[in-house]
């Protein structure tokens, strides 16, 4: 699908090469005709399962659907070869933000899509729904995580709601969930995807974790960006068919076990 934000360093440095995706006519599936593809990113290392074709899923979970949205006019903000879905809102802990929805829509110039992205790494938010997020999380998560409070970091440049965490602590504590929700559809981030770990940051005897959603309006795009880390664990089966996505909160190394791949 190509990226829209730089991703982890480290975790490129790994990749041998990009299929392009998307809704274009020069991409993969578009050239190879096929009607939907589905892929399941792990959560615990970099062995995914990609399906092309019919996957014939609903054994394994039952898919929740959401519309893909298409704009046939050209408009300057609004990418027309990306998989749009509509965003409705944003809950933590199921309480959900009070979010205008007039801030969830593309404008008349096609700012605020909401764009599935399997080459983007975090996820990304208009300024007022990320501030939301933000100062929630900072609410529900008092007493349980200690703030970095360097007003100077930002990872990422967009990603400044950072946590110090000792450094001989294994697990993280339990965390306030963030829900996602899409028009008949629900995307949950809840463990260790909610947090991500800066590489080679370090305070005293604390490593540096950062809340995995950041701020679009501090890289100057206008969309919200649904990235591959909370892609993880989650099958996602791409219906172009019927123009929609399915949704289902499934654990990919036991997808990839009924589908007969071996880890």
């Amino acid at each position: 699908m190509g990226s829209i934000f730089s991703s982890n360093e480290a975790e490129d440095a790994k990749t041998t090469g990009l299929m392009g995706m998307n809704r274009g006519s020069l991409s993969f599936v578009s050239q190879m005709g096929f009607p939907r593809f589905s892929y399941c990113i792990s959560g615990s290392d970099f062995s995914g399962l990609l399906l092309l074709g019919d996957s014939n899923f609903t054994w394994l979970a039952p898919l929740n659907y959401t519309p893909l949205i298409q704009i046939s006019e050209p408009l300057p903000y609004f990418d027309r070869v990306a998989y749009t879905v509509q965003l409705e809102g944003i809950k933590v802990s199921g309480k959900l933000l009070p979010i205008p929805k007039s801030v969830l829509v593309p404008d008349h110039t096609g700012a605020g899509q909401t764009m599935v992205d399997s080459g983007t790494q975090f996820t990304f938010l208009l300024g007022p729904v990320y501030n939301a997020l933000r100062t929630e999380y900072l609410n529900q998560t008092q007493g349980v995580l200690r703030v970095l409070e360097d007003p100077n970091f930002v990872f990422q440049g967009a990603m400044d709601l950072c946590y110090r965490i000792p450094l001989g602590q294994n697990n993280l504590p339990n965390l306030p969930s963030v829900s996602l929700v899409f028009t008949g559809a629900e995307m949950v981030v809840s463990g260790d995807r909610l947090l991500y770990r800066v590489p080679g940051e370090i305070r005293g005897n604390d490593s540096v974790w950062c809340l995995s959603f950041g701020n679009s309006d501090l890289l100057g795009v206008e969309a919200y960006v649904i990235g591959h880390h909370h892609q993880q664990n989650v099958w996602m089966e791409f219906d172009l068919e019927k123009s929609r996505i399915g949704l289902a909160q499934v654990r990919c190394d036991l997808a990839r076990q009924r589908f007969g791949v071996g880890l």
